[in-house]
Parts: structure tokens; sequence; C-alpha cells
């Protein structure tokens, strides 16, 4: 590779390439990356056309500004080609080495990784290059972005397959020029142009062979697929830019709305009402990014779908990707953690006075009830049981299934009571029940068991207190929001 560094030169001097420099030059400026890659930039760097363009015009990029910012590649082989792969890693290096660049090869293997993990080769491999990217990244200080060389054609595919999958408006933006410290400079020139400009001028580069193959859905779009377009349009990179721009527009608008209605919330409890005065896009955007800020994830459009259908109601729960789920109860939605159980096989033993639950942000009072101070704890809800029905002694445990007990004359299975009074399946499982030896005494905003009621002289005093949550603790149903029908304010103690 003799010369590279002139030949590169006298590309970009050419009218094609001077169009095509400009063209990128355009890119950087309109979506500011600029800083971004004066801070230092590492290239993602595979040998192919596109790679080859991108760190050509990092470099005469650099040349022409009088750049002192490092420019430095990485090779990922994903051990799935075989020697054909292990041409393209010597090329890569022998590429950037010619001029005097820098180049980190790895190898990984990503079928092997793609299996273990039950996902496409094609997330493995990308996971894997950006693994690798942040890895560099981390152990040195003079590059802080990355290139990586998707061109216009590229974003045209990701449109097309998006689109099929009937994505919302951000699918339809397609690859974004700029994402964090991810830069594209070649976003907006399409594929043939790149690989023109190259074959013009002799500039090497390799070829993958599976990019023909129609196994993977990109290739197939890209070999069917956009070929039968350029019969309706000679240029479908231009019109789909100009499309993503609209939208992208379009987008930046409604994002902004959204943060603004972001700012508005509560970072516990929302008001379910709130979500539905918000406009159906707006709405969708702001259930996107606290799902995306809360899970670490980004929720899919099935997700997005049940809580547009779910916020007609002011109790449900929708199971998320990752570690929680979005509830609404009487009206609040918050995120729910569904790690964060308590074990139901356990029983607490209540002694006289104070009976901290661990774990939980319970703590129940046996007697005493003048000790309890208002400052520190919520009082929630009390009752007073015959001392001399009580039976072995007083426990708490949660709800479980079957649970029933009498009062009020008649027998009551708690599910039936709960299903009448609308209390989310998310919260029954969190209700502390009172029980003795003979079955349940007493639950939270229901009535003590017939026969269990006492005199002044003659009973125990239970009262369930409720502090602020704490990090790491259980926060069991506070039963005094609920208002049962089946019981009137006298049977209350």
């Amino acid at each position: 590779m003799r010369n590279l560094n002139n030949k590169i030169h006298a590309m970009f001097q050419s009218a094609q390439g001077e169009a095509i420099y400009k063209k990128a030059l355009m890119t950087v400026k309109k979506h500011s990356m600029q800083n971004l890659i004066d801070g230092g930039v590492l290239v993602g760097f595979s040998g192919g056309a596109d790679s080859v363009l991108l760190l050509s015009f990092l470099y005469e990029y650099k040349m022409r500004n009088n750049g002192k910012f490092t420019i430095a590649c990485a090779h990922i082989n994903h051990m799935i080609r075989g020697k054909e792969a292990d041409r393209d890693a010597k090329f890569s290096y022998g590429f950037a080495t010619a001029l005097d660049i820098s180049c980190n090869t790895f190898n990984i293997n990503v079928p092997e990784i793609a299996t273990s993990e039950g996902i496409s080769t094609e997330e493995a491999g990308r996971n894997a290059r950006y693994s690798a990217f942040d890895e560099i990244l981390s152990s040195r200080n003079d590059v802080c972005s990355i290139a990586v060389a998707h061109n216009a054609t590229d974003n045209v595919e990701t449109v097309i397959f998006n689109m099929m999958r009937g994505a919302g408006l951000s699918g339809m933006c397609g690859i974004k020029p700029v994402r964090g410290n991810v830069v594209r400079p070649l976003i907006e020139i399409p594929k043939r142009d790149i690989i023109s400009l190259l074959i013009s001028h002799d500039i090497p580069y390799v070829q993958d062979s599976t990019n023909q193959s129609n196994e993977y859905t990109r290739n197939y779009i890209r070999n069917e697929i956009l070929p039968s377009l350029e019969r309706l349009n000679s240029d479908p990179e231009g019109s789909v830019t100009r499309m993503v721009d609209n939208l992208s527009s379009a987008l930046a608008f409604i994002d902004e709305e959204c943060e603004y209605e972001l700012k508005s919330l509560d970072e516990k409890y929302i008001p379910v009402e709130k979500l539905r005065s918000m406009h159906p896009a707006v709405f969708s955007r702001v259930i996107y990014k606290l799902i995306c800020d809360k899970c670490g994830t980004s929720p899919k459009e099935k997700h997005i779908t049940r809580l547009s259908e779910c916020i007609t109601t002011d109790n449900f729960a929708i199971s998320l990707p990752g570690k929680y789920d979005f509830v609404c109860q009487r009206g609040n939605c918050f995120f729910d953690d569904k790690t964060k159980k308590i074990d139901e096989k356990i029983i607490f033993q209540l002694k006289c006075g104070e009976n901290i639950i661990h774990g939980t942000n319970l703590v129940v009072y046996v007697g005493e009830e003048d000790k309890i101070s208002s400052n520190v704890y919520k009082i929630s809800i009390q009752a007073k049981i015959l001392s001399a029905i009580i039976s072995e002694g007083l426990t708490l445990r949660l709800k479980a299934d079957g649970d029933s007990y009498r009062y009020s004359g008649i027998t009551h299975k708690l599910k039936k009571v709960f299903n009448d009074n609308n209390i989310p399946s998310t919260e029954r499982n969190l209700i502390p029940v009172i029980c003795d030896s003979e079955g349940i005494v007493f639950v939270p905003g229901l009535p003590v068991r017939d026969n269990a009621k006492g005199t002044q002289n003659d009973y125990v005093a239970i009262t369930l207190c409720y502090k602020p949550e704490k990090e790491g603790t259980i926060e069991l149903s506070d039963a005094s929001r609920r208002k049962p029908k089946a019981i009137s304010s006298k049977e209350r103690l």
C-alpha cells in the first residue's frame, strides 16, 4: 500500500471526491460532530468499502484542518468466515498502518455468543463490536468518540426494516447521525457513490462474501428490495434522507413537549389522569423515556400499545422488560420491582408492644396505643380484639390463596371482597393478615372476626403503622386508603 496517503489526497482533489468530501463535511457540521471528532476518534474499521472511505475522509479532514486529534482503528474478527475473515484483519491492519494509524484487532466468537445468549448473530456481532470499542475508549485518554461507517443506503434498509415491523416515529427516523459518542459522517452518502469513488482512484478494500446471501434480512432488502425501488426513483437514498430529516424535526418537537411533561411528573407516583391528558404522540414518548430510564432497556411497541389501552382504567399492571412492572393502583401509576418480593411463607410472631416487620415498611403495635408516635409513623388502621378469643397468640402473614373468615355474620372470601372493591392484584399479595391458631382474626380495612370485638376492659389493640419506604424494603399495602363497599363506617374500629 505504497503512497496510500497521497492516493487518498488525490482522490478527494478530484471533482467526484471533492463533492463527497463536502457532503460528508456538511453532515459533520449539520449534526455537530466536530467536537466529538476533534477530541480524538476511534474508527470501527472492517476493511470494507464504507469503512475505508470513512477512515480516508477522517484522514483528509485532519490534514485539511491541521488537526492534532488522534485517529485510531479497531477491527473485529467475528470468527464467522474463516480464512476470509483472517484476510480482512490482515488488510485492515496494513491499511491503517500505511497511514500511520494504530489498529487494534479483536477475535470474538460471535456465533458462540449468539447461541449462549439466545440472540441473533447480527445482534451478537453488534454487541461485540461496541463492547470492544468501549474497552479501547476506557483504556485511552486521546480518543473520546467512535466513528462508524453507516451510509445512506444502510439508512434506507433500516427504514424499510423498521417500517415492516410497524415502528413508530423514532423507528422511521432510521439510523441517528449521532448517538451519544458515536458519529456517522457518511450517513447521507449512498453506497454506490462510495464504491464508485474508491474504484476510480484505485483505493483498495475487501468484500464480505456473506453480503450476497439473502439469509439475513438486511441482505434481502439490499439485494432484492432496493433495486426495485430504483425503478421508481433513481435516488431512493436522497428521498429517504429528506423524509428522515422532516420526521426527525417533528420528533424533536415532540421530545421537547415530552421533556416538559417529564419535569412535571412526581418521581414515584404519576396520576393516571395526567397521562390521559397528554396528546397520544407525547404520551408514547413520555412512557418510552420513563421505561428506558427505569428499566435500562427500550420497551417494545406492544408495551406502549398495551399501556395506551390500559390508561382508561384506574387499576392495571403491565409486565415490562427486565425487573419492573408498570402498575396503576387507585389512579396512581408507578414502577413495581418484580424481584422485590417478601417470602409468602414467613410468619411473624407478634408480641406486646412494638413489632418491626423486618424487610418491610410496616410496624405493628400490640396494645399501648398512647406510645405510638404519629410524628414517626403513619397510623393507618386499628382494631380492638377480645383477649379471650385469641388462641395461642397473634401472628402476621401475607394474604394467601383461598383465605376467608367470618365477619358481620357471613363468611367472606378475601378474593371476592378484593374483586368487589377493585383492589389490584399487585397489592393483594402485599396485604398483611392478622391470625391466631384458629385462622384469620383481622384484615386491614375489614372488620375483626365475629365474636372478636371486645369492651374497654378486655381487648387487645392492634395498630398497623407505615413508615416511609427505605431502600431495600418491601412496601406493604397501606390498607387505610381502601374503602371496601362491604363495610359500613360503624363496623370500622
